[in-house]
């Protein structure tokens, strides 16, 4: 599932000042106990991403970089591809084991994929989002290298890429979801050519509920350029459906409620 802390941010960077009380009512309809919530939420000001004003959270400024990060790789899934590669080089001590696995981890999130052991290649730059994790976790300087460049010997191929990040895991995956939302498509179709009425309450359930499903998908790609995809590549259709589903057939039965509105929809 996507990760509950990743959609209180994403919630957060929508609308502000959310409080305890509404977090615990939306999640709680996702099956969320109140206090796994709770917890959540002490976890992510202990981290610094937000922040407590009047009883109420808001984004705080280590919060939006994280939402931004991800959306650094999103953001590049139709750019084009310079043929350049970008590497982290690392070596932690073994004592650190926990803090390497969550740097590996997050390093994976972003995009990069394992190429030898210690050295992770991404087709695009996205270093400011390694040394903000870099950072977060602690890791001392001298533990990581980055670098540019290209690959004089043993180009990395279509192939190759199947072996370096889940490709047909996620394809498979996008496979899924596009069987599974489909489903979920001629379900509110239904509903609309029968009147019957969704509540703005179950409308915003089925719009996280669509939100998890694909966002968990989401944050395991690292949205290759199309020459190391295979041919049969099901994203983009997939992507295609889910904006359909969330912005043709759910936000429109949304928008009368203001204050749920605002929690899919940006109010700057």
């Amino acid at each position: 599932m996507l990760s509950l802390e990743k959609q209180i941010l994403y919630m957060l960077l929508h609308r502000r000042a959310i409080s305890t009380s509404e977090f615990i009512r939306i999640f709680k309809g996702r099956g969320k106990s109140e206090q796994v919530i709770r917890n959540t939420l002490s976890s992510l000001k202990k981290k610094g991403y937000i922040v407590a004003e009047d009883r109420k959270y808001n984004l705080a400024e280590a919060g939006a970089r994280v939402i931004e990060s991800l959306q650094l790789k999103f953001s590049g899934m139709d750019t084009l591809w310079d043929e350049r590669w970008h590497f982290v080089m690392f070596s932690i001590p073994e004592q650190h084991r926990s803090m390497r696995n969550s740097f590996r981890r997050e390093l994976m999130q972003i995009g990069y994929g394992l190429l030898f052991d210690g050295v992770f290649v991404c087709p695009f730059n996205r270093e400011n989002a390694v040394l903000e994790l870099a950072a977060q976790f602690g890791l001392d300087k001298s533990w990581i290298r980055t670098a540019i460049g290209e690959l004089r010997h043993g180009p990395i191929t279509a192939i190759d890429a199947e072996r370096i990040w889940p490709v047909q895991t996620l394809n498979e995956k996008y496979a899924w979801f596009i069987g599974w939302i489909n489903d979920k498509i001629k379900e509110s179709s239904a509903f609309i050519e029968n009147s019957a009425e969704l509540m703005p309450w179950d409308v915003l359930l089925l719009i996280l509920e669509a939100g998890e499903a694909f966002g968990e998908i989401l944050l395991e790609d690292p949205f290759l350029p199309k020459e190391l995809l295979p041919d049969d590549w099901k994203m983009p259709k997939a992507r295609e459906l889910y904006h359909f589903y969330i912005g043709h057939k759910l936000a429109p039965l949304l928008q009368r409620d203001k204050e749920l509105y605002s929690l899919i929809v940006s109010t700057d």
